[in-house]
């Protein structure tokens, strides 16, 4: 899965989701690394924390900083929770894949979609809704574009990693 992350200095890297880990209730761990001609040249290991209702997040291990939860940035989905963590997150496909395509984080059932081939998008616009564990979660796309195509039907079961839209950016 390909993903972009804007960093503190306002810097967009092209980045991998390699694992996520869950420790309990209240802590998320995920793994990235990027390549660049096939060498891995950047990897980081970022984990999130809930405490008393306040959120820490660590970028080292080491130091945790908190962070008031409108100050985190746009949202990972890890296995049945979701957790707002990094700047500038899209889904954006494969790792062959384009920015603008959108790819299933998690197995669900598509319930809804609100968009179709040729419809110009904003970010944050909803695109479809899809059913994962009971709930009903609200796809939505972080760039702006126009929807080259659309891959899945209402009623279809999907698994982790199926291109379901296609934007131009």
């Amino acid at each position: 899965m390909r993903t972009y992350l804007i960093d503190n200095e306002q810097n967009e890297i092209i980045i991998d989701l390699t694992k996520t880990v869950l420790h309990g209730r209240e802590m998320v761990e995920f793994d990235f690394s990027s390549l660049e001609d096939g060498q891995r040249t950047r990897q980081q290991n970022v984990k999130v924390r809930k405490l008393a209702g306040d959120y820490f997040v660590s970028f080292d291990g080491l130091c945790w900083k908190r962070v008031a939860r409108q100050e985190l940035p746009k949202r990972i989905v890890a296995v049945d929770r979701v957790y707002d963590v990094y700047r500038g997150y899209k889904p954006s496909g494969l790792a062959t894949g384009a920015a603008g395509d959108l790819v299933t984080q998690m197995p669900g059932k598509v319930v809804q979609i609100g968009i179709k081939p040729g419809d110009k998008v904003t970010q944050g616009q909803t695109l479809l809704i899809l059913e994962a564990m009971k709930m009903e979660n609200e796809i939505k796309t972080s760039v702006d574009g126009t929807v080259k195509a659309v891959h899945v039907k209402v009623g279809d079961a999907l698994e982790p990693g199926v291109l379901m839209i296609e934007l131009d950016v």
